[in-house]
């Protein structure tokens, strides 16, 4: 296996390693060098084990110091969440840089962790990711009588994140973060324009049509019914898309972009069940109170992360089909396994 940078994508110049998970978080988290266990590896039947500090991928000296004060920015920022603390629009589209960051560095890592399991040509970096597509976040409070310090990755270890790196979570101490990301996932949810029909064809291009945009927000994702949270934000972005029609010249989307020229939208909050745009973003964002039967078991909330995989591999028409239905298989499993540890709590 031939290893790239997993910032450029290229052959690491002046090689060096890159924590993909920052040991500021390792240590916020507990002891650096602890054991990690995660479920089985898929081919060999033997369960993963590592320690975080040596949870590392190839990088270029250079690409590393350039995210080291991209770090040092996001540092205070989960410090803030965990002590639930509000943040603002802005302050959270950059968490949401961070968890592009690192949801593709941990694809990668597993990449060389696990020898290739999906049998992948791996053409994602996290220069060519960070901020390029749709992306959602959601913030659960995790309710404790003691305090909670922890980390854990969820669903980075599945054959269908090896396809699709768009969703995963990441429990930090006291709080479970669950992102995902992927070609106009929300963007109907948003109001944006957005294609019916996903392909991948060659060299794993996109192949889009049956284009539709209604200008209606929706807080329902399609086939994916999210349990509430303290904090639900999305954010559309097409920039690397190109359309046969200029939706971009429209006065809906003109009025909640924040760079119209890269079509970015600007953050979308659910609040009351109703999306709405954040027409300030350096205001602070109140978190929605989780109350009653809206409050899940961790067990039920690590669950949706298997789920969303699956609703995003079935999306996405490609010739690997009977492969992405193992991978889905497989997830079910996850699910099962998941929502069973919350019943027998």
């Amino acid at each position: 296996m031939s290893q790239i940078c997993i910032f450029c994508g290229k052959q690491p110049n002046s090689k060096n390693k890159e924590h993909v998970l920052p040991q500021w978080l390792l240590r916020m988290t507990g002891d650096p060098i602890r054991v990690v266990r995660f479920r089985m590896n898929y081919f060999e039947e033997k369960l993963i084990e590592f320690n975080w500090k040596n949870f590392t991928a190839p990088a270029c000296r250079q690409c590393n110091d350039k995210y080291a004060s991209f770090e040092a920015e996001i540092q205070p920022l989960i410090e803030k969440l965990t002590n639930k603390k509000e943040i603002t629009g802005n302050e959270a589209i950059k968490i949401l840089d961070w968890f592009d960051k690192v949801r593709v560095g941990l694809w990668l890592n597993y990449y060389y962790l696990e020898k290739n399991k999906g049998q992948i040509s791996p053409k994602l970096c996290i220069d060519n990711r960070l901020g390029k597509k749709d992306r959602f976040l959601q913030i659960y409070f995790l309710e404790s009588r003691h305090k909670s310090e922890g980390l854990n990755a969820f669903g980075v270890e599945t054959f269908a994140f090896q396809f699709n790196p768009s969703f995963f979570g990441l429990r930090i101490n006291n709080i479970l973060i669950i992102n995902g990301s992927n070609d106009f996932f929300i963007s109907k949810n948003c109001g944006f324009p957005y294609p019916n029909f996903l392909e991948i064809v060659e060299n794993g291009m996109l192949s889009v049509s049956d284009w539709k945009y209604d200008r209606q927000t929706s807080p329902i994702i399609d086939n994916l019914a999210l349990h509430k949270a303290v904090l639900t934000i999305m954010q559309p972005i097409h920039t690397e898309m190109k359309y046969e029609s200029n939706f971009f010249n429209d006065s809906y989307l003109f009025q909640n972009c924040i760079d119209l020229t890269n079509r970015i939208g600007t953050l979308f909050k659910i609040e009351n069940n109703v999306l709405n745009p954040i027409k300030d973003l350096n205001s602070f964002m109140k978190y929605e109170s989780v109350i009653g039967n809206e409050t899940k078991l961790i067990g039920e909330l690590i669950a949706k992360v298997y789920e969303g995989q699956n609703v995003f591999l079935s999306r996405i028409k490609s010739k690997k089909n009977e492969a992405f239905k193992k991978a889905i298989e497989i997830n079910i499993k996850h699910v099962e396994y998941y929502k069973a540890l919350s019943n027998n709590v």
